[in-house]
């Protein structure tokens, strides 16, 4: 059973970026949307759930397809 992000939930990741320096990557789940920032600033970068899980779809059949490629050119 899954609950449903309804209250803002802020967790710090164990991702690394570099934006002025080497600083962890801060999470937030509210509803339908992830906010991403890094921590110790201020600026946030919204994403929609529903956007994320599109992509990730698009990239595992595109890395599918050069998958299958490979195999064809071997034979």
């Amino acid at each position: 059973m899954v609950t449903k992000s309804l209250r803002p939930v802020t967790r710090e990741t164990s991702a690394m970026v570099r934006d002025k320096g080497p600083r962890a990557v801060i999470v937030t789940v509210v509803g339908g949307v992830i906010e991403l920032r890094a921590k110790g600033l201020r600026s946030t970068e919204t994403l929609d759930v529903a956007w994320c899980y599109t992509a990730a779809v698009r990239q595992r059949l595109q890395l599918q397809r050069v998958e299958r490629a490979k195999g064809r050119r071997r034979k």
